[in-house]
C-alpha cells in the first residue's frame, strides 16, 4: 500500500494537466466541431448498437476510444452462432484451435492473451492463462450482444486486457419480453434445451434463462495401455453444460446480474506420436453476482458497483486429478463529469481480494507416465493456498480538440504479490469527410504472472505490452462499409508454459500486423462479408530445465540444466473469412461462409517433436426459415465442415483432430 500511495501524485498529476489544458481545447473546439455531430462522444440514451467496454459508458463503436467491433443478437442468430468459440472464429484478427482441454483463443499472435467479461466481471482464474470459456459452458441465447476490443485494455479493466477484451453481456427483460423456448439436436450425440422468460413492469425489467446442453467430444475414443503391454480401447462419456443466468433493471439506477453454471468437459487427447492416449475431464462451473448502483447529480455520474464470483476449476487426466478454486471479491467507485459542452472525465477506484485454494505449482502429469513401463508411478503434483489484493486508481479524459476527438488515460494497479505496475492508453478519433474516419490508438497493459512464479522465491517483472493501432473505417452507407487496421506490438518480459519443461526464459517479441473487414450489399437481399488478417513475428522460446543437482564433497551444488527451444506458438500467420447472405423472405436466410489460413509450426516433448500443421478451407451452411407460425417459431440448420476436411490443431501434448462435418437442427419458439 506504501508503493501505492507514494504513485499517486504520479496519477494524480496526468488529470491535472489534463484539466489545466482543457480551456485551449475547449476553445478549438468550439470552432472546429459541429455540436449536431452525433458521431462523437455518444453517452447515454443510444438507440444504435452500443459498446460499453471501451469507457464504461454506452457509444457508438466507430466513437469509441478503441478498436472496437460489436456483434449483436441479430448477427448472432443470423451465423448461427451456438458458442463463442464460434463467433471469434469469424473476427479478424482471432484464431481459435480447438483441443481436450477447451478451445484455446489466439488474438493478433499471442495465444491466451485475452481477457474475457460477463457483464463486466473478469472470467478468469488469475494464475493461469489457460482457461478461456469458448465452448458449451456459455449459451449465446441468452446474449444481447458481445463487445470486442482488439488491443490493451488494462486503464479500464486492469490486469490480463493484454491483447484484447472480450465482455459478453446479457438480455435485459424489455429487450426479450415474454417466453421464448429453444430446443437442438445434432450429430455427436448433441442435445440442449433453453427456456427463458422476460418482463417488464413500470420503471424495472428482468430476465431469466435456464439452458442446458450435452454432446459427445470428438473423437470420443482412447485406448488404454496395460502393463502387460496389451491394449484396450474405450469411450469417453458424454459432456454436460447447465447455466443459469439473470438480470434485473430498475429505472437507471440499479443494475444486478448473476449466474450460475456447471460445466463438465469430458475429452480425449494424445501424446506427439500417437502411441499413447487417455480420458480427460474438465469442470469448469463459473458463478457471479454483480450489484450496480449509479445516480446522475447535475453534470456528474456516480457508480458503485461490487461482484462476488467464484470458478471451482477441476482438471483430470487419466487418474491424476487437479483442482483448484479462486474466489474475487471486488468494490469499485466510479466518477464521471462532462466538463463544459462535449468533454468527459471519468475517474475511478477499485479493490480486489482473490482468495486461491490449490494453485497449481507444478503440473507432474505428462503422457510418459501412461506407458506400460510406468505402471505404478504416482506423478508429483504441487499445489499451494494463497490470498492477495489489488487496490487500483484510474482515469480517463475525453474531449473534442481541432477537428477530433482526444483522449488519455492512466491506471496504477498496487498488488500485494509483485510490484505495481502503471499503464497508459491514448489516441484520437477524426472524421475525414462524411464517409470516411481514421483512428489511432497506444497503449499499454500487463498480464498476471504464472503461479509457479508467485512461489519461485526469485523476482520477476511481470509481462507487458505496448501496442501502437491505426484504423480507417468506410461507411458510406446502404450497408456498405469496411475497416482497415494496422497494429504493431512490442511484449517485454515474455513467458510461455511447457508441460515439460516448466516456464521459458523472459524475452521480448515483436509483432505487427494488418486487417480488413468489410461488408458488401449486392442487391436488396444478397451480401457478401469477409476480413483478412496477417500477422508477423515468429521467432523461438528458449527453455532452461534443471535436470539434477551435484552435491560436490564440499556441500557446494552444481546445478545441471537441460536447454532447448520451441518455435513460439502464434497460429497461422494470416487468416481469411468469407461469406455470402441471401436473405429469401421474412424470416428465411440462408447464409454460406468459409474460413482458410496459413500454416502453424508446433513443438513437442521439448522439440523432439515438430513441424507445421495446415489450416484447410472450412466451409459452413446456415440455412434459417419460418416455422410453423412465422410470428412465433423458426428453424435453423447449420451445417460444420461442409466438406469433410481432415486436419490437425495444436494441443497441449500432442496434436488435436479438427472436427468432420457435422450438422445440428435448432426449434425456437416465442409464446
Amino acid at each position: 500500500m506504501l508503493k501505492f500511495m507514494n504513485r499517486l501524485p504520479m496519477l494524480a498529476g496526468i488529470s491535472l494537466a489534463v484539466i489545466a489544458l482543457f480551456p485551449v481545447m475547449a476553445g478549438a473546439t468550439a470552432d472546429g466541431i459541429d455540436p449536431a455531430d452525433e458521431t462523437m462522444l455518444m453517452f447515454v440514451g443510444e438507440t444504435a448498437t452500443v459498446a460499453t467496454v471501451a469507457s464504461r459508458q454506452p457509444e457508438s463503436p466507430a466513437a469509441a476510444p478503441a478498436m472496437v467491433t460489436v456483434v449483436g443478437r441479430e448477427e448472432i442468430e443470423r451465423h448461427g452462432y451456438q458458442t463463442l468459440a464460434e463467433l471469434l472464429a469469424f473476427q479478424p484478427g482471432f484464431f481459435t484451435a480447438t483441443g481436450g482441454r477447451g478451445t484455446a483463443p489466439y488474438l493478433r499472435g499471442l495465444r491466451d492473451s485475452v481477457l474475457f467479461l460477463y457483464d463486466g466481471v473478469p472470467i478468469t482464474t488469475d494464475v493461469t492463462k489457460g482457461f478461456a470459456p469458448l465452448d458449451q459452458e456459455i449459451s449465446l441465447v441468452a446474449v444481447d450482444r458481445v463487445e470486442i476490443v482488439r488491443g490493451p485494455g488494462s486503464v479500464l479493466w486492469g490486469p490480463d486486457a493484454f491483447a484484447g477484451v472480450v465482455n459478453i453481456v446479457p438480455l435485459r427483460g424489455r429487450q426479450r419480453p415474454g417466453v421464448e423456448t429453444t430446443l437442438q439436436a445434432g450429430t455427436d450425440d448433441r442435445r440442449g434445451a433453453t427456456v427463458t422468460w422476460g418482463g417488464q413492469a413500470g420503471n424495472g425489467d428482468a430476465f431469466v434463462a435456464l439452458s442446458g446442453n450435452r454432446s459427445q467430444f470428438h473423437p470420443s475414443d482412447f485406448t488404454v495401455q496395460q502393463s502387460d503391454g496389451t491394449s484396450a480401447s474405450d469411450t469417453v462419456d458424454l459432456s454436460d453444460a447447465v447455466e443459469l443466468v439473470g438480470t434485473l433493471h430498475y429505472g437507471e439506477w440499479l443494475h444486478v446480474s448473476g449466474r450460475w453454471s456447471n460445466f463438465n468437459r469430458r475429452y480425449t487427447m494424445r501424446n506427439a506420436t500417437g502411441e499413447i492416449s487417455w480420458p480427460g475431464e474438465k469442470e469448469a462451473p463459473f458463478n457471479l453476482l454483480k450489484a450496480t448502483a449509479s445516480k446522475i447529480i447535475g453534470p456528474s455520474h456516480y457508480t458503485l458497483s461490487g461482484f462476488i464470483q467464484e470458478l471451482d476449476y477441476r482438471v483430470r487426466d487419466a487418474d491424476i486429478e487437479r483442482r483448484q478454486r479462486n474466489l474475487v471479491n471486488h468494490l469499485e467507485l466510479l466518477w464521471d463529469r462532462r466538463l463544459l459542452a462535449r468533454s468527459l472525465l471519468t475517474v475511478g477506484a477499485s479493490w480486489r481480494r482473490n482468495t486461491v485454494d490449490g494453485a497449481l505449482i507444478r503440473d507432474g502429469f505428462l503422457p510418459d507416465f501412461l506407458a506400460p513401463e510406468d505402471p505404478l508411478f504416482v506423478p508429483q503434483i504441487d499445489q499451494q493456498d494463497y490470498a492477495n489484493e489489488l487496490v487500483s486508481l484510474f482515469s480517463q479524459f475525453r474531449c473534442q480538440w481541432a477537428g477530433a476527438e482526444w483522449w488519455l488515460g492512466g491506471r496504477l494497479d498496487d498488488h500485494t504479490q509483485y510490484r505495481s505496475t502503471f499503464s497508459y492508453s491514448l489516441g484520437f478519433n477524426r472524421p475525414l469527410g462524411e464517409e470516411l474516419r481514421f483512428k489511432a490508438a497506444f497503449g499499454n497493459a500487463f498480464r498476471s504472472p504464472y503461479s509457479s512464479q508467485l512461489f519461485a522465491g526469485a523476482s520477476f517483472e511481470p509481462e507487458s505490452i505496448q501496442t501502437v493501432s491505426a484504423q480507417f473505417a468506410w461507411s458510406p452507407g446502404a450497408g456498405r462499409q469496411a475497416e482497415l487496421t494496422f497494429f504493431h506490438s512490442r511484449i517485454e518480459d515474455h513467458r510461455v508454459e511447457d508441460p515439460y519443461g516448466g516456464l521459458s526464459i523472459p524475452a521480448g517479441r515483436e509483432l505487427s500486423g494488418m486487417e480488413l473487414a468489410g461488408n458488401l450489399p449486392l442487391g436488396q437481399a444478397v451480401g457478401l462479408f469477409g476480413d483478412i488478417s496477417l500477422v508477423s513475428g515468429g521467432g523461438e522460446e528458449h527453455f532452461s530445465s534443471l535436470l539434477f543437482t551435484i552435491i560436490r564433497p564440499d556441500d557446494s551444488r552444481i546445478p545441471v540444466f537441460e536447454e532447448w527451444d520451441e518455435p513460439v506458438d502464434q497460429g497461422p500467420c494470416w487468416l481469411m473469412n468469407l461469406g455470402l447472405n441471401w436473405r429469401i423472405g421474412p424470416a428465411h436466410n440462408l447464409q454460406l461462409s468459409g474460413r482458410i489460413g496459413g500454416s502453424m509450426d508446433f513443438s513437442y516433448q521439448k522439440d523432439a517433436e515438430e513441424g507445421s500443421y495446415s489450416h484447410p478451407l472450412l466451409l459452413d451452411l446456415v440455412y434459417r426459415r419460418p416455422g410453423f407460425s412465422l410470428d412465433h417459431d423458426s428453424f435453423l440448420l447449420k451445417i460444420t465442415n461442409l466438406l469433410d476436411q481432415d486436419y490437425l490443431q495444436p494441443d497441449l501434448y500432442g496434436p488435436a483432430e479438427g472436427e468432420p462435418v457435422s450438422a445440428f437442427l435448432v426449434w425456437q419458439y416465442r409464446f
